[in-house]
């Protein structure tokens, strides 16, 4: 017996219709098709429920499912309610829909009309059915964003969920607006406050799961929905409306703010975590330090109780493995390692820099590969005068040695001499960074710091069990 699938779906005009009171629109089609099937005597064997509204295939689960199987020939007819619930996305959804159906010979049954496939005239059919169901879905499309648009510059607020620290209501008037919520809009405050403090997403999602504080609809807070509350303009009072070309524009909303419209300028504008809005610099070490353990950026955190400020890294990966330092501490620690490498500068280094670039240990290379050219002359020599060279065979190969040497001889010289100039250099920025650095402004610091080091790696272990003091802070210094 031949058997049949049942394709039932939402579209938008069925989820408004159940707004206002008019039934569960997949019941009410699945028994229309039931009784359609049992009247043609059709044997359904599954029924694809589509619980989403996707516009495209690529966003409709069961559709996926149901084209796989319809490829495949597994069934002889599709029974859906109309032929727009199959596809009403672009032409080439369209033609996929329709090149899997004709591929495998598969009937499209509906109430008003049964579409086989491998006729000629019910292909065209099928096809243009499906043309002016994507002309019609543009169509409606273009007059619902019109009148959202002119939604939201009126003031309404139309978004499906309100934002964190509001509710949605419609007034009496028929306005659709916000309403604050006291408790939560006393957190967003503080989320703006901390972020004008310096302190980023990942920070400040921490100290509010460790203050207590839950979000809406989970057990912690996730950076990124504190990055979509600092990004979100209906907190002071505004309502965001993009358009087809993606530019963003702001009108004014019905609701009252929450934060101020200078202090969302101020945090939106803001590019760095550690500049205030008078620009001042708090953290100079601010693309320098790296955690050893993630390698993530290491970050400032004022403690109000000391009145210090604590170098940590708040990745969710090093919590409880990787313990914070007072920025003294780190001073204490980096400058000690440009004092040590200063003492030692005379010796043989590896160093990078921008303008200058030198390996001490080319140079060892070099000098080998010299001596041992040198050597095999002086072989040269003695082969010469115990007679088994002549001295036409003797000139003939130590003409090429000779010339080797020489090369051999230049380059030692010209790394000896970058290797010097490029000492020189970097002793005397190593010098300025540890007479200035202790009176430096941050943002000089920060300059002094970035003259001389590319990358720091921060490493210090929490306490365990067996150990029960902290493990040194440790620094690795990479010198440009």
């Amino acid at each position: 017996m031949d058997e049949y699938c049942m394709y039932l779906r939402k579209s938008r005009a069925d989820m408004e219709a159940e707004r206002r009171g008019e039934g569960e629109t997949l019941s009410r089609h699945r028994d229309m098709l039931t009784e359609l099937a049992a009247r043609l005597g059709l044997n359904v064997v599954t029924v694809y429920k589509e619980i989403v509204s996707g516009e495209s295939i690529s966003a409709r689960p069961q559709m996926q499912k149901m084209l796989e199987e319809v490829g495949k020939g597994s069934y002889s007819g599709v029974i859906v309610a109309e032929i727009e619930r199959l596809a009403r996305g672009d032409t080439i959804d369209q033609g996929v829909v329709a090149r899997t159906f004709r591929q495998s010979s598969t009937k499209i049954i509906t109430p008003a009309k049964i579409y086989d496939p491998c006729d000629e005239f019910d292909e065209e059919f099928f096809e243009f059915s499906l043309f002016m169901s994507r002309r019609e879905y543009k169509t409606i499309r273009r007059r619902m964003q019109a009148g959202r648009l002119a939604a939201v510059k009126e003031g309404n607020y139309i978004a499906s969920a309100a934002p964190y620290g509001y509710r949605k209501i419609t007034t009496a008037q028929g306005i659709h607006t916000l309403e604050i919520i006291p408790e939560e809009a006393e957190v967003v405050r503080l989320i703006f406050e901390m972020r004008k403090k310096g302190h980023g997403a990942v920070f400040i999602a921490h100290e509010l799961d460790r203050t207590g504080i839950r979000p809406q609809k989970s057990s912690k807070w996730e950076p990124s929905s504190i990055r979509r509350i600092l990004d979100n303009p209906v907190y002071c009072g505004k309502l965001r409306w993009k358009s087809s070309s993606e530019n963003s524009e702001l009108y004014n909303g019905f609701h009252r703010e929450i934060i101020s419209k200078d202090d969302y300028s101020m945090i939106h504008d803001k590019k760095g975590p550690s500049v205030l809005s008078d620009r001042e610099m708090l953290n100079y070490y601010h693309g320098l330090v790296y955690c050893g353990c993630c390698g993530g950026q290491m970050r400032r955190r004022y403690v109000c109780s000391s009145g210090r400020e604590y170098m940590l890294c708040d990745s969710y990966e090093c919590r409880g493995k990787v313990v914070g330092s007072t920025f003294e501490a780190v001073d204490e620690s980096v400058l000690a390692c440009i004092r040590l490498l200063t003492s030692r500068i005379s010796e043989p280094l590896v160093c990078r820099n921008s303008e200058y670039s030198c390996d001490e240990r080319k140079n060892i290379a070099v000098r080998s590969e010299l001596r041992s050219a040198e050597r095999k002359l002086s072989r040269m020599y003695d082969l010469l005068e115990d007679g088994v060279y002549d001295r036409d065979i003797f000139n003939e190969r130590s003409e090429e040695l000779l010339q080797r040497i020489e090369s051999l001889r230049k380059a030692s010289a010209e790394e000896k001499r970058d290797v010097s100039l490029f000492q020189d250099i970097l002793s005397a920025d190593l010098h300025e960074v540890v007479e200035s650095f202790p009176d430096a402004k941050p943002a000089e610091k920060n300059a002094l710091l970035n003259a001389a080091v590319y990358r720091i790696e921060y490493r210090k272990t929490a306490r365990t069990y067996r150990n029960r003091g902290n493990d040194p802070l440790t620094l690795e210094v990479f010198f440009r």
